[in-house]
């Protein structure tokens, strides 16, 4: 028998490592024997090699179960992980969708104060310019007096490209707007016989209505020259509804060159308002109208490429924008 003894801080401990000659080849045994600083008496462990093969199976199984359940909780957390990610990244492109129909929501908002700010006589807080659609088209030759700043706008069915503010923009914008419109009301209020002869609706009494071309200089759709368009061009399906858009009196009612059968309509303020291509004509000459009053049903007739009316509006003989005076 071989003994060797370890020396430590707090106890001895002999190992003792006993060899049966009998089973010197097929089994090995163990002797520890703890001696405490404090005690004389120690305690002697036996340990065989089958015990020893037994506690290190053990420990592999125990490592391996730990390996696995590790594993298992890896891939569980990642999964959880790619979930939540994917949830955040749905709600931030849901928020972001959200923001950006507000600010098309905003944008119309604005687009109606600086309309309503035009018919109420007030310079309008900042300019709204828009895209350009296709459809029917057409008019007369270059006529009239072009407005000497060039401002001019044009529709288009979406809000593409607006500048998206954050809602803490969006907020302080939309506080700054309620004092507009309370200017406007004011003035409205003020003003109600005067607005009462300013053209402030579509007059194509339609919902499927668009504006197709608008005022200012275009590429005329007949002769494909660069020409001045006097109006815009509203696209509805034939035999519309056309309405006075304001209070007045008819001063013309027939055909015209370029616009076929058109009607003009004098409001009072200085106000005068066109309407051409019109397949058939509802007032004569003379006749009083109200507004909301139909004055002809829509078509093509004269210089067009399908039906719509060609809309005009002059101010002391000069001409404006009718866009701005096209309240939906």
């Amino acid at each position: 028998m071989a003994r060797y003894v370890l020396c430590c801080s707090d106890a001895l401990v002999y190992l003792s490592i006993r060899l049966n000659d009998r089973y010197a080849i097929m089994r090995k045994e163990w002797s520890i024997i703890v001696v405490p600083n404090t005690s004389k008496q120690g305690y002697n462990f036996k340990v065989t090699s089958k015990m020893l093969g037994t506690a290190l199976l053990v420990m592999a199984l125990v490592l391996l179960g730990g390996l696995v359940a590790c594993t298992a909780y890896a891939y569980a957390w990642r999964n959880d992980a790619r979930e939540q990610v994917g949830t955040l990244k749905s709600e931030l492109n849901r928020r972001d969708s959200d923001l950006a129909a507000l600010n098309g929501e905003f944008a119309k908002l604005v687009m109606l104060e600086d309309k309503l700010r035009e018919i109420a006589g007030l310079k309008p807080r900042q300019p709204v310019v828009h895209g350009l659609s296709q459809g029917g088209q057409g008019g007369p030759k270059i006529s009239g007096t072009i407005l000497s700043d060039g401002d001019w706008y044009f529709l288009r069915d979406s809000l593409d490209g607006v500048e998206v503010m954050s809602t803490d923009d969006l907020l302080q914008a939309a506080t700054a707007m309620q004092g507009g419109f309370s200017e406007i009301l004011e003035t409205l209020q003020k003003e109600e016989k005067r607005l009462s002869s300013v053209p402030s609706i579509n007059p194509v009494f339609s919902p499927d209505a668009w504006i197709s071309s608008g005022y200012g200089y275009r590429e005329d759709p007949i002769h494909g020259k660069r020409r001045f368009h006097d109006g815009i061009d509203i696209v509805a399906p034939r035999k519309t509804p056309i309405i006075a858009p304001a209070d007045g009196v008819v001063t013309f009612s027939g055909w015209r060159d370029g616009i076929g059968r058109a009607v003009e309509i004098r409001h009072g303020y200085g106000y005068r308002t066109t309407y051409g291509h019109n397949q058939k004509l509802m007032v004569k000459r003379g006749e009083t109208v109200k507004r909301g009053d139909v004055i002809a049903l829509l078509g093509n007739s004269g210089r067009s490429t399908g039906p719509h009316l060609h809309y005009e509006i002059r101010l002391n003989g000069k001409l404006l924008n009718p866009y701005k005076y096209v309240i939906d």
